[in-house]
């Protein structure tokens, strides 16, 4: 009598830098939804929906996968983030400065939205990450900070601003926010939709009624 064995199923054959991303982001929502100490190269395995042989072929190590994906989403983030604050704003000088504000705040919310797990890890508190990630996170703000400060300085020349209007204070006001807009439209998306955050700017610096 002859008996029919049930064929193993193996994850599909795919080129290794697309099998690299897949599992980067079955981290990645790992980290979001249930915790960095969540984020086992077995659950991981798991989400991605392959076998744990090929996430350790991707990655020797549990932290090297997170290390892995702390310097994908710290790139990515900071690379969104200088497109909507541009290093050159003298291209922009004929906006009207107050518009220019909000139009960047509708663009940065977009980004947000594009891609909402990166951005919870940007923005969201998350205790249980490690220091590396603070540090990280930390770093990739200084350098949103500065590009702020170096924004304000040209919108505050533009609309002849008195000089006891610091730039840096204005900076930190703006980032400040931003990251609290950002929250707010992870975590509450119906109700805190990013034209809200637009239209309230307008308002409040002249533009609508």
């Amino acid at each position: 009598m002859t008996t029919t064995r049930k064929r193993r199923t193996y994850a599909a054959r795919v080129p290794a830098e697309q099998r690299r991303t897949q599992v980067l982001d079955a981290a990645l929502h790992l980290v979001v939804t249930q915790g960095h100490n969540a984020t086992t190269m077995d659950a991981v395995a798991e989400q991605a929906g392959v076998t744990k042989p090929v996430v350790y072929g991707q990655f020797r190590s549990r932290n090297e996968l997170l290390a892995a994906l702390l310097r994908r989403e710290q790139e990515a983030a900071l690379q969104q983030l200088l497109e909507v604050l541009p290093g050159n704003p003298g291209r922009f000088l004929t906006d009207d400065a107050p518009e220019f504000i909000a139009r960047t705040l509708a663009d940065f919310l977009g980004a947000v939205q594009s891609t909402p797990d990166r951005w919870y890890c940007v923005v969201m508190p998350m205790a249980d990450m490690p220091a590396e990630f603070h540090a990280a996170r930390e770093a990739a703000r200084g350098i949103a900070l500065d590009r702020a400060e170096s924004l304000a300085r040209w919108l505050l020349d533009a609309i002849d601003a008195p000089p006891e209007l610091d730039p840096e204070i204005v900076a930190h006001t703006v980032t400040a926010l931003f990251e609290m807009a950002a929250r707010l439209v992870l975590t509450d998306p119906e109700r805190y939709r990013p034209e809200r955050f637009v239209v309230a700017i307008r308002a409040a610096i002249g533009l609508v009624g």
